[in-house]
């Protein structure tokens, strides 16, 4: 049970981060290539449209990330339904902690892992959006 234990959260974790470091190279593609010109044809809708393919692409990497985890506690059995696996690990990325809904042993710990990875992930995306206010700040000089 440890071993499958081990996968089953190894799995969790890389692929979340295949899709972040992934999603990470392409932001910074996007904001040094597109993200210059739209900021050479207007500053303020150069750097509006930026920031929202940045953010918008970011959101949809944590949607991603929070589906497989549902996935996986689904496919454990942990849950009934989709909506409530989702629900689930929606707070545990968030790291909310509600603790509305608990996992069974010895799955329970894929939450507060989830919640790691869900931290690291969020760091990686403000990193992101930190990379992009640069490229503004640095055409408007």
């Amino acid at each position: 049970m440890l071993m499958k234990l081990i996968l089953v959260a190894g799995g969790g974790f890389i692929s979340n981060f295949v899709i972040q470091i992934a999603a990470g190279v392409m932001i910074v593609r996007m904001v040094g290539g597109p993200g210059r010109r739209w900021l050479a044809q207007a500053r303020l809708m150069g750097g509006v449209k930026t920031l929202s393919a940045v953010t918008f692409a970011l959101l949809a990497t944590f949607i991603v990330q929070l589906t497989i985890w549902a996935v996986i506690f689904e496919a454990l059995g942990q849950f009934d339904d989709f909506e409530t696996a989702l629900y689930h690990s929606a707070v545990n990325f968030a790291t909310l902690g509600y603790g509305d809904i608990v996992m069974q042993a010895p799955w329970r710990i894929l939450g507060p892992l989830e919640a790691i990875c869900g931290n690291l992930t969020l760091g990686i995306a403000v990193g992101a959006l930190a990379n992009a206010l640069r490229v503004i700040q640095n055409t408007e000089r």
